[in-house]
């Protein structure tokens, strides 16, 4: 949680101009089931704090919330009233030392919290005491920030036993821009910290855009979010499927084709040849309320023109010319699935709020919301989504 490069910020940038230009324009969906849905917020949380807050999980059984501290380098538990349970620093000279960067926290179970670090996963009891260091599933080449801070470890019940989820960004193994990356490399893991075990999961399917394009768009980074128990949703950015999973038993329960208005569009380049193509929507965000699933799509500035406007100015706030082109790419939109089936599209009707959504199987999820000037309190949203 530490400050993290000026690319960053940049993005940071970016998101809040998206923000402000609204959730996009509504496409049309002709199938007969599918129905038009709004984010409501039911309830809120607020938190005496002044610093910049970073919601990280919520937990639906102790109705606690995992918060990090972006200005002081803190990880706090606040409970439902908003008060606090914990905080301690993992970024300071301690027992609970974690190193000076982590990538993600979870709850562990109702009784502890795991971190996502350098080459590590700690386990620590709720009182953030450090009870063990896990060392990677597997080698890791190198370690890459993504956008849009995804889930990098989550927390599951198997059988009463305590499992997670652990997102390696890039495991050794073929380079990055090849077919043989795409083909054989797998950045999820299953872990068991009580047995030792590991187990790679969620692999890229037969049928996915990343094994049948034959180009290079990205890495293939996976997006993935807790439904209920050990079945998780996927998404990846440039393919076309949400992918529901069985992770128990590393089972694709199904694989649903986003509706073509709101699929990815990308240009593409051979494999081994240097740049970045231009990426024109993505999917962003994938969020769940225990039986239902929302994807988020968004529209990109292709690098090729921020490449351009680069060579005019140093920051991209300062650019004009930026902003022109965040007028005309950018846009957001929400989709909502079931297990089976698209349902439609859900409007964006709960207010300016972070990007960051935390999913709870009791048929919400959770948002922080957005102030344009400084408060000494932040404020969490519960959100359900209904039809409209």
């Amino acid at each position: 949680m530490k400050l993290r490069s000026q690319a960053f910020s940049i993005f940071c940038f970016l998101l809040l101009v998206l923000l402000t230009v609204c959730c996009g324009t509504s496409k049309e969906v002709t199938d007969d089931n599918v129905k038009s849905y709004i984010t409501q917020v039911v309830d809120s949380v607020m938190v005496d704090r002044l610093s910049t807050l970073q919601l990280l999980d919520y937990n639906v059984d102790t109705k606690e919330f995992l918060v990090g501290d972006q200005q002081t380098n803190e990880v706090l538990i606040v409970n439902e009233n908003g008060d606090l349970v914990l905080q301690f620093n993992p970024h300071i000279e301690s027992p609970a030392y974690v190193g000076s960067y982590d990538f993600g926290w979870s709850f562990y179970g109702n009784d502890g919290l795991v971190c996502h670090s350098h080459y590590y996963l700690y386990q620590f009891d709720k009182k953030g005491n450090k009870l063990a260091k896990i060392p990677y599933p597997v080698e890791a080449r190198s370690i890459w920030w993504l956008d849009r801070d995804p889930i990098m470890v989550d927390s599951y019940t198997i059988n009463g036993s305590t499992e997670v989820l652990a997102f390696i960004t890039e495991p050794a193994g073929p380079a990055y821009n090849s077919q043989a990356f795409q083909d054989s490399t797998v950045m999820l893991y299953r872990m068991n910290f009580e047995t030792g075990e590991a187990t790679p999961v969620m692999e890229k399917q037969p049928e996915s855009v990343y094994r049948t394009l034959g180009k290079f768009v990205d890495r293939g980074f996976p997006y993935v979010t807790k439904m209920k128990n050990d079945r998780f949703a996927q998404v990846y950015s440039i393919d076309s499927m949400l992918y529901i999973f069985d992770v128990a038993n590393n089972s694709l329960v199904n694989a649903i084709s986003l509706p073509k208005a709101f699929q990815p569009e990308y240009e593409t380049i051979e494999f081994g040849e240097k740049g970045e193509p231009d990426i024109f929507r993505i999917n962003s965000y994938v969020v769940s309320t225990g039986d239902n699933i929302m994807v988020s799509v968004m529209g990109k500035v292709p690098e090729s023109i921020i490449r351009e406007i680069y060579k005019k100015v140093d920051m991209l706030s300062e650019s004009q010319d930026y902003k022109d082109a965040v007028k005309k790419y950018m846009t957001n939109n929400h989709l909502l699935f079931d297990e089976n089936r698209f349902l439609g599209e859900v409007k964006w009707t709960a207010g300016n709020v972070g990007y960051q959504k935390i999913s709870s199987p009791d048929g919400y999820f959770w948002v922080q919301r957005r102030y344009d000037d400084e408060r000494d309190y932040q404020t969490f949203l519960k959100v359900k989504i209904v039809e409209e």
